[in-house]
């Protein structure tokens, strides 16, 4: 059976996808940029991503931990997958179909057709080295979505290792504080371009964060919870703080922290806090109109980027440029309703509805399947049959009552 629905964690995703479109909206739309300079919001924008891959993993292991706890099959890993793709892929292909007009068009930076396949297949992330900056073309926020197509196929084996009973955790611990010391060490020596592209967006470097949304999941799943439930407001407050303090030294940190690790203890601790349900902010994050936002987060996030692009092909041809703050917050306003309508509609109509015709495709070609093998007579020791299939069919259930989970 699911386990019950964290509200606040659904609607707290509106104001992180918030902060990339405010990152998006200044550095894109003419004018903006040079009216505002840079802010703290812009650097926050950096810490909505990363606290989307840390609540990526506390999500999944917060819902699938009884699935991966005592072992991995064939069917529940091959079941996981394909519900992960069907969440992430559709609305990515129709944002990719969107911006491939525009990028081809654009004057400013001239498309490399060696990036269409790879964003395609969501690789743009994998590529080790800063050039060609291949995650840099078409649908840029994509980026982050392959680095989550990086870390679905380790998720189930990181919950294996991180929420069973033994310490099991302790040498995959190991191994990556192993692996992120050889690569900062390889890529000491580098330009910082380089460098700020292994930290910030190679897809290996943000499965730290992953890792620790599944850890905190491990610790908010591990009773008992009371003590830590009775904190829950000072972790929300502390977390947030936290945050903010990452957004306003990112810049002057050493270039290890140029990616995501500024943001991850507040991260951690805001999504501990707010995953036990206490407090006015998480009274606030549950409200319902709240809840539709947040579960609409992830078109918005995604489709944001086309449709600014498309209003600065227009402004560039037109000549016209902000120059004032009441054209800057007409803008950002006025785009804001534009693409969250934009997303509303594609998330409702669109990505929810074809998620679920994806994912009963699966259930039906098994069905299917087991009919050929049923009229052939391999299954003919029907009693033998169901008390062996009988551990399946649980596992059968509990994934598909986590199909619908929605995440950043």
């Amino acid at each position: 059976m699911r386990k019950g629905e964290l509200s606040g964690l659904t609607g707290v995703r509106f104001y992180a996808a918030l902060f990339v479109y405010w990152y998006h909206v200044i550095l894109i739309i003419p004018g903006m940029y040079a009216l505002a300079g840079r802010s703290l919001f812009l650097d926050a924008a950096e810490g909505g991503v990363s606290f989307f891959f840390v609540l990526s993993g506390f999500i999944l292991t917060y819902n699938y931990a009884d699935v991966f706890r005592d072992g991995i099959s064939a069917a529940s890993y091959k079941r996981f997958i394909w519900d992960r793709l069907t969440k992430i892929y559709p609305v990515h292909f129709l944002a990719l179909l969107l911006v491939l007009p525009i990028a081809t068009l654009s004057p400013q930076l001239r498309l490399d057709w060696r990036a269409v396949p790879l964003h395609l297949l969501l690789l743009q992330c994998f590529w080790p080295s800063s050039t060609p900056a291949f995650s840099s073309y078409l649908n840029v926020p994509s980026w982050s979505i392959s680095c989550e197509w990086f870390f679905y196929p380790l998720a189930p084996l990181a919950m294996f290792f991180a929420v069973g009973n033994r310490r099991r955790w302790v040498p995959m611990v190991v191994a990556l504080g192993y692996a992120c010391g050889l690569g900062l060490f390889l890529w000491h020596g580098q330009s910082d371009s380089a460098r700020l592209y292994f930290v910030s967006r190679f897809a290996p470097s943000r499965f730290v964060e992953f890792l620790v949304g599944v850890f905190v999941a491990r610790i908010f799943l591990t009773p008992p919870r009371s003590n830590l439930g009775e904190v829950s407001g000072l972790a929300q407050a502390t977390g947030i703080l936290l945050i903010i303090a990452g957004a306003m030294y990112r810049q002057d940190s050493p270039w290890p922290f140029w990616g995501g690790l500024l943001y991850e203890p507040g991260s951690a601790l805001l999504i501990l806090g707010l995953a036990f349900g206490r407090g006015f902010f998480v009274a606030h994050l549950s409200r319902p109109g709240l809840n539709r936002l947040g579960i609409a987060s992830f078109s918005l996030y995604l489709i944001h980027l086309p449709l600014l692009r498309a209003v600065k092909g227009i402004c560039l041809h037109l000549g016209w440029e902000v120059h004032s703050w009441l054209a800057f917050w007409a803008v950002v306003i006025g785009m804001f309703m534009v693409v969250q309508t934009a997303a509303l509609l594609i998330c409702y109509e669109y990505e929810i509805p074809l998620q679920k015709r994806l994912r009963r495709l699966l259930v039906q070609d098994r069905r299917l399947a087991e009919r050929r093998r049923s009229h052939a007579g391999v299954m003919s020791d029907r009693r033998r049959t169901d008390r062996r299939a009988r551990p399946q069919v649980d596992v059968e259930r509990k994934l598909a009552s986590y199909a619908s989970v929605t995440l950043p």
